[in-house]
């Protein structure tokens, strides 16, 4: 049957989604829900006939029609917002088209891709719709019977009055009524709605035997109707959520000295909480005797030497679930022993500390002392060298990393050459591949400095940052630029795009993340029309070349700026060539890991496990991974949904980090003013981006402004649909800040805290000239 009315559905009929199935329950049992209809799959005539018999039956009133997927809303995953909703539905035309785009909303790229993520690869869902009569509220908003949020024991109700889409869609900031208080900062709430409100969702609670979370409604009259009702999705206990928490805490008090501090921009493009594996994997190249500790040998400087006590400590720690550099651990990798300790801030530098004065440090501060100005000298003299020699490793590198891009090459391998090979990419990753980038990364640093300190003396500290700036943005022509141009033709002829993948098929967005696919692993979901890319604006290209710039200069240093600009802008251009190249023996690693994931049933899982963990022989073994590896993927998962709620600045101390977590710390970068990346000024309306698999690039408007943690040169979607880009993390010299001045995207960094300070459709002035933002409409 495609026609279902409330009172056929039976207990065995959950096929027909949670959002259905919940409601036509309830409604039998005598909630105060609005009288409907399910349909099971697309009507035909007749079917079409017994629709229009049910709402001619209402006196045709408005109608909303509603997706109820049948893998939604049950207890693990919610789809909120993944599939169709259409209110005030008032003509059969109208009626057919919401009908017809509910069932055609299942194969979204958006629903497709939150499918894949969280139930599979091979996971398939049928889609149902539910029409109901329409409610024109005063109120509506939702009902948590325990608070989502872990910030209090009890329950929550967030209202707005009239229509409750811009509550649940983010448009608008809803009013809060939480346990133990009653009070609501609207005039036109009564406590009477607060009352019946608990009373409904308690009874809803109670008949469900599970914490759940209700979508509702206040007509005119002052009459409450039950909308929706479903298990609240990864729930914890406000205990376990302060549990967890605290034992954070509590290893990092055990493990570091109080006057720690951590550096998180070197992984700035790191979005959201990097995987186990990953992290795992970063951490060995910043371990003793491994790609970090080569490239500091290679420039001279003490590194992890056996005689400075680093042991095989890595300088990269875990801290809630992000990666950060550690600061004090670096300082005698750098500069041996000598009495001084690194201060985080106004940003990283040197300072006196007596405290390390002793008769080891009195005599050894003269040799690191002599130590540090050899580097220096070195990073002047021989910096040519060096760059020669980056230029032949990559070419030798290229060479040996010549590999087929095909993601079911290790299908046909026995377990043991799996996991062998596994290790070896890994290992072999760790310790060589990233040793000349690193070198890069050290060099191109040294040599913006010495850049910025030329040009202060000669344009001031302001203007001279500026102007730098805009010389990246002109002056390059990277390995990434040439990507996203062949991305552009690859979306206008479908016929470039298998050129397109075997070219760069080895990215995608978040690529630094091995959890997250490559754009060889979602051919279809990559490309769209060109119709909406946001062309670069041709009015910020300038006909005179950097180099014809600085010749003009009224100044004697012209000749070593621009010495020192043409190396800085080869130093980047080969950086960015770097990454291309290393990403591919990376992906790989990612298609042993997806493998082994596949052998092992853990699938996804295998991401939260570290290198150590997936070759120590006990994968395959059945029932340890029930038990041992499948307790300890769920308590990093918790771990991972609590640690996310928590914005950590890129500077952060274990005294702040006590701070926040207790929720005592004020943020001195609450202002919307942040460090200028891309030139230009555009106005537009905020997409906030804390998921990349929750957005679509074909549903984004031409004048997008994305708003995210951070980003990366994967991507391209987003950028070439984009107006401007704003985001907490990443510096000038930042892959992300060269793609937008190369692209011409307007783009803001150091925004804290940014995915919770704007919202959805927010609409805002980005003047990434200044680093200023400013709103225009609040939604």
């Amino acid at each position: 049957m495609a026609v279902l009315f409330f009172d056929q559905v039976t207990s065995d009929q959950g096929y027909i989604g949670g959002k259905a199935f919940n409601l036509a329950l309830l409604s039998q049992k005598g909630f105060p829900v609005p009288v409907g209809v399910i349909i099971t799959s697309f009507p035909k005539e007749d079917d079409w006939e017994k629709l229009f018999s049910w709402w001619s039956s209402i006196n045709n009133e408005k109608v909303a029609v509603r997706s109820s997927a049948s893998d939604e809303d049950d207890g693990d995953v919610s789809f909120a917002g993944q599939n169709s909703t259409f209110l005030n539905v008032d003509t059969k035309e109208s009626f057919k088209k919401a009908v017809h785009d509910c069932f055609e909303s299942i194969n979204r790229q958006s629903s497709k891709a939150y499918r894949k993520h969280f139930l599979g690869q091979d996971s398939q869902g049928s889609m149902n719709v539910l029409i109901q009569k329409m409610i024109n509220p005063l109120f509506a908003g939702v009902y948590f019977s325990l608070d989502p949020r872990g910030q209090e024991a009890g329950d929550l109700i967030e209202f707005v009055e009239g229509l409750g889409e811009s509550l649940v869609s983010g448009l608008e900031t809803p009013s809060k009524i939480i346990a133990g208080n009653d009070e609501s900062t609207s005039a036109k709430w009564k406590n009477s709605y607060t009352k019946e409100l608990r009373k409904l969702g308690s009874d809803i609670k109670e008949f469900l035997n599970k914490e759940i979370d209700v979508e509702w409604a206040i007509d005119e009259s002052g009459f409450l109707h039950l909308l929706q009702a479903r298990p609240i999705t990864a729930t914890f206990s406000h205990s376990n959520r302060i549990k967890l928490v605290q034992d954070e805490l509590d290893r990092i008090k055990n493990t570091f000295a109080p006057s720690t501090t951590w550096d998180g921009q070197t992984f700035s493009e790191w979005t959201g909480l990097p995987s186990h594996l990953t992290f795992s994997l970063f951490q060995e190249v910043f371990s003793k005797q491994k790609a970090f500790d080569k490239a500091l040998t290679i420039l001279g400087y003490k590194s992890f030497d056996a005689k400075n006590n680093n042991g095989n400590d890595s300088v990269l720690d875990r801290i809630m679930g992000r990666a950060y550099i550690n600061l004090e651990k670096m300082c005698p990798l750098y500069f041996g022993d000598i009495p001084y300790t690194i201060e985080a801030h106004p940003r990283p530098h040197l300072k006196f500390d007596a405290s390390k004065i002793n008769l080891k440090s009195f005599f050894k501060t003269p040799f690191s002392v002599f130590n540090m100005m050899k580097v220096g000298w070195n990073l002047n003299s021989k910096r040519r060298e060096w760059l020669g020699q980056c230029h032949q490793e990559l070419s030798t590198f290229k060479d040996k990393m010549d590999r087929p891009l095909d993601t079911m090459i290790y299908e046909s391998w026995c377990n043991e050459d799996l996991i062998q090979r596994f290790s070896k990419e890994a290992h072999v990753f760790a310790q060589y591949h990233q040793t000349w980038p690193l070198v890069l990364i050290i060099l191109t640093e040294s040599t913006m400095q010495s850049l910025k300190a030329i040009m202060k003396s000669v344009l001031g500290e302001e203007e001279s940052a500026k102007t730098i700036k805009r010389w990246m943005g002109k002056g390059l022509k990277t390995a990434t630029l040439e990507m996203n141009n062949y991305f552009k033709r690859a979306c206008e002829d479908p016929n470039k795009r298998a050129f397109f993948m075997s070219r760069y098929g080895h990215r995608g967005a978040g690529e630094l993340d091995l959890a997250n696919p490559r754009w060889i692993e979602l051919p279809e979901e990559s490309f769209f029309s060109s119709d909406g890319m946001v062309a670069k604006r041709t009015s910020e290209i300038k006909t005179e070349t950097v180099a014809q710039e600085i010749q003009k200069m009224q100044s004697f240093k012209k000749t070593i700026i621009l010495q020192e600009w043409k190396l800085l802008k080869e130093l980047l251009q080969l950086r960015e060539s770097w990454k291309m190249e290393i990403l591919k023996p990376f992906a790989h690693i990612r298609f042993l890991a997806n493998e082994l994931g596949r052998r092992s049933e853990l699938g996804s899982d295998i991401f939260t496990l570290s290198i150590d963990e997936i070759t120590n022989g006990k994968l395959f073994n059945k029932e340890n991974v029930s038990d041992e590896i499948k307790k300890l993927i769920k308590h990093r998962k918790d771990e991972e949904s609590i640690f996310k709620l928590y914005s950590l600045p890129v500077l952060v101390s274990q005294k702040e980090l006590t701070a926040i977590i207790n929720g005592d710390y004020e943020d001195e970068q609450d202002s919307l003013d942040g460090e200028p990346l891309s030139p230009g000024v555009v106005f537009g309306k905020v997409k906030v981006v804390k998921n990349l698999k929750d957005i679509d690039p074909r549903t984004m408007e031409p004048n997008t402004i994305l708003v995210a943690e951070s980003t990366d040169p994967g991507w391209t979607p987003l950028f070439t649909k984009a107006s401007g880009i704003i985001v907490a993390k990443g510096g000038v010299l930042s892959h992300s800040a060269i793609v937008a001045r190369e692209m011409g995207i307007p783009a803001i960094s150091g925004i804290h805290n940014c995915t919770n300070r704007f919202k959805d459709g927010d609409e805002i002035c980005l003047d990434g000239n200044n680093g200023h933002i400013r709103y225009e409409l609040r939604s």
